[in-house]
C-alpha cells in the first residue's frame, strides 16, 4: 500500500513539473520563445534576441493551444528588434513585459484582440482607456546643437480619452523630450515617466493621483499640481534637481503624500527647492 502511496505521489510531482516546464518554438534565424502552459493556454516567458530577427511575433497559438500572456521580463533588452506583433489572444501583459528595447519602433496587435489594441505603433487596452506602453524609438527626429552634436528628441501627444498611464509605460524614455497630456487623464502611475527627458509638463484638472517615482530622473524645471490632485506618491520627483519650483493648487493637508514626493538630490534636500500650496 505504501508503494502505491508513494507511486502516486511521484506521478503527481512529475506531471506538476512537466505542466511547468519551458516549451521553445524554433523559428526563422534560429530565435526560440519560451513558453509555460497556464492552463489552457501558453504564457510567453523569453524572446531571446538575435540580430537577424528584427520583428517578434507572439502568435495567436502554439501547438494547438492559444497564446494568452506575456510575463515580466519575456522581451526585454532586446538589442536588434523594431516591432512586436501581438497576437489576438493575448490578454495578459506583465508590466516588465517590453522593456528597455531601444531599437523597438511599433508594437502591433492584432486586430482580433479583445484586449489590447496599438495607436500608430503605441499599445493601449482595447477601450483606448489605458497606454501600457511606448515603444523607446518611436519617432525619434535628430537636430544638431550649436556646438554640432547630436540631439535625438521625441514629442507625443497622448490621445483624449485616455484615463490612466500605466506603471513604466515610458519607462527610460530618455529622448522623450515633449509630453501633451489629455484632459481626460486620471491617474500617471509608478515610473511612468521614469527617466524621460521632459523639462516641462501641463498636468491636467481632473488627475487624481501621481505614483511613486512617475517623473523621478526627469529635466522637469517648473511644475503646476492641479487641485484635483489627492495623492503623491513616494519619491514622485526623486532627483529631479532642476525642479526648483513646484505649485500645488491644493492645502497640504488635503494631499496623501508619499516619503519624499518632493524633488532631492540623490535623496538630500535641495535647498532652493520652493513649494507653494494653496490656502
Amino acid at each position: 500500500m505504501k508503494k502505491i502511496i508513494s507511486l502516486t505521489v511521484v506521478f503527481v510531482l512529475l506531471c506538476a513539473c512537466l505542466c511547468s516546464c519551458d516549451i521553445s518554438d524554433i523559428t526563422g534565424g534560429n530565435l526560440r520563445i519560451k513558453y509555460k502552459t497556464d492552463g489552457e493556454g501558453l504564457i510567453v516567458t523569453g524572446v531571446p534576441d538575435n540580430s537577424t530577427v528584427p520583428e517578434i511575433v507572439i502568435p495567436d497559438e502554439y501547438e494547438g493551444k492559444p497564446v494568452t500572456g506575456i510575463a515580466d521580463f519575456a522581451a526585454v533588452n532586446l538589442e536588434n528588434v523594431t516591432k512586436i506583433t501581438i497576437g489576438r489572444n493575448v490578454s495578459e501583459i506583465g508590466l516588465w513585459a517590453l522593456e528597455n528595447n531601444k531599437k523597438l519602433t511599433a508594437i502591433e496587435v492584432d486586430e482580433g484582440n479583445e484586449y489590447f489594441c496599438d495607436k500608430d505603433g503605441v499599445l493601449y487596452t482595447k477601450d483606448m482607456k489605458t497606454l501600457l506602453f511606448y515603444p523607446m524609438a518611436r519617432g525619434v527626429t535628430e537636430t544638431k546643437d550649436e556646438a554640432g552634436n547630436t540631439v535625438k528628441a521625441i514629442s507625443y501627444e497622448i490621445p483624449e480619452g485616455v484615463e490612466t498611464v500605466r506603471t513604466k509605460a515610458f519607462y527610460k524614455c530618455s529622448d522623450v523630450r515633449s509630453l501633451t497630456l489629455p484632459s481626460t487623464l486620471k491617474a500617471i502611475e509608478e515610473k511612468a515617466f521614469f527617466r524621460c527627458s521632459i523639462t516641462e509638463i501641463i498636468l491636467p484638472e481632473g488627475l487624481l493621483t501621481i505614483g511613486k517615482d512617475a517623473f523621478s530622473y526627469t529635466a522637469l524645471k517648473t511644475i503646476d499640481i492641479p487641485s484635483s490632485v489627492k495623492e503623491i506618491g513616494e519619491y514622485a520627483f526623486y532627483n529631479c534637481t532642476a525642479l526648483l519650483e513646484i505649485n500645488v493648487g491644493s492645502p497640504e493637508a488635503e494631499l496623501t503624500l508619499g516619503q519624499k514626493w518632493y524633488p532631492t538630490n540623490n535623496g538630500l534636500n535641495i535647498n532652493e527647492l520652493v513649494i507653494s500650496w494653496a490656502e
